[in-house]
């Protein structure tokens, strides 16, 4: 049995794909594969269909996505505590819906599923409880890399960055744009920058990577014709959120103090992937040796996103705002 939760929904479903196809080997699918919904179906579909015995397989497999609504269970709590040898049950439950920490006295009372595969796992049973965490920047370029490599592919560390700012860390988009870039450019061995630019409908020169580098740099002129160039594509929260990362990134490098080179280490403080990446930084720093303004910048932010939030102004409106007050004159 297998618990897979967490906020990357799209990891589960691979994971669940995965384990599938393992667990059914040779076997039919047609005949031993089952999916349930924790919205559509009941407890007692699952547990029916787990302890049916598989036909000219080893195994059979039930998967459940939104297991979340069976987690009080009695019927499948007993299920698990003898569980059909011949069959493996796995578990989805997304948005972060473990409930190993269910404060809830009614679930207490009944059942609690991701407690009892917790426990099985800890006693080496027949369980696993495996989290799938959203990715932060650092890990979310690992990630890239390593679905560029499972393509016999790879992907230069400057593109790869940028294909990060430009994309963001959810797995699902990544693993869409991807898959365009790997349709587009079959024959390239190294995906670069250009490869970026070009098959994901981005300039070279007006982009959000280009945008936080100006608005770091505090240049103000070209600041403003990036982000006039942005506003006709791109969701203000997304310009805002792309701003905000960045500052937050110098933030933490400014209070490292770093004397030298950087290295990896540095990097993985701050929420790197590599020591090059806290070195490209590291420069505009001294546009920032204002401690007040620094602190200031971030009130900015916080102001620019209640403000396309409520709508008070026009959130594009707000983010030229935003922009002129990040870039003002020292």
């Amino acid at each position: 049995m297998y618990l897979l939760h967490g906020e990357e929904e799209f990891l589960i479903e691979r994971a669940a794909r995965e384990l599938a196809n393992t667990a059914l080997g040779d076997g039919d699918a047609s005949f031993n594969l089952d999916t349930f919904r924790g919205s559509e179906h009941k407890a007692e579909d699952v547990t029916a269909a787990s302890n049916s015995f598989p036909f000219m397989s080893e195994r059979r497999v039930v998967i459940v996505k939104e297991c979340e609504k069976f987690h009080s269970s009695p019927v499948l709590a007993s299920y698990i505590q003898r569980p059909n040898p011949d069959c493996v049950l796995i578990l989805c439950a997304g948005d972060g819906k473990t409930s190993g920490k269910r404060k809830s006295t009614r679930a207490k009372k009944s059942a609690d599923i991701p407690s009892l595969i917790q426990k099985l796992e800890q006693e080496r049973g027949p369980a696993a409880s495996i989290e799938f965490k959203a990715l932060k920047d650092a890990a979310a370029q690992q990630w890239i890399v390593k679905e560029f490599a499972r393509a016999e592919k790879r992907i230069s560390p400057d593109a790869c960055v940028l294909f990060n700012a430009i994309i963001g860390t959810d797995t699902r988009n990544l693993a869409s744009a991807i898959e365009k870039i790997l349709t587009a450019a079959p024959d390239k061995p190294c995906i670069e920058k250009e490869e970026i630019y070009e098959h994901l409908g981005t300039s070279p020169q007006y982009n959000v990577f280009e945008l936080a580098n100006a608005v770091s740099a505090r240049d103000a002129r070209k600041a403003h014709d990036i982000v006039a160039v942005l506003l006709k594509t791109e969701e203000p929260i997304v310009i805002l959120n792309v701003l905000y990362r960045q500052l937050s990134l110098l933030w933490r490098v400014r209070a490292l103090r770093i004397e030298g080179r950087a290295n990896d280490e540095h990097a993985r403080a701050i929420g790197l992937y590599a020591s090059w990446q806290v070195d490209n930084l590291r420069p505009f720093l001294k546009f920032f040796s204002d401690s007040s303004y620094f602190d200031r910048c971030f009130e900015y932010i916080l102001e620019a996103d209640l403000a396309i939030k409520s709508l008070p102004v026009d959130p594009d409106t707000a983010i030229v705002q935003l922009v002129t007050r990040l870039t003002e004159s020292r």
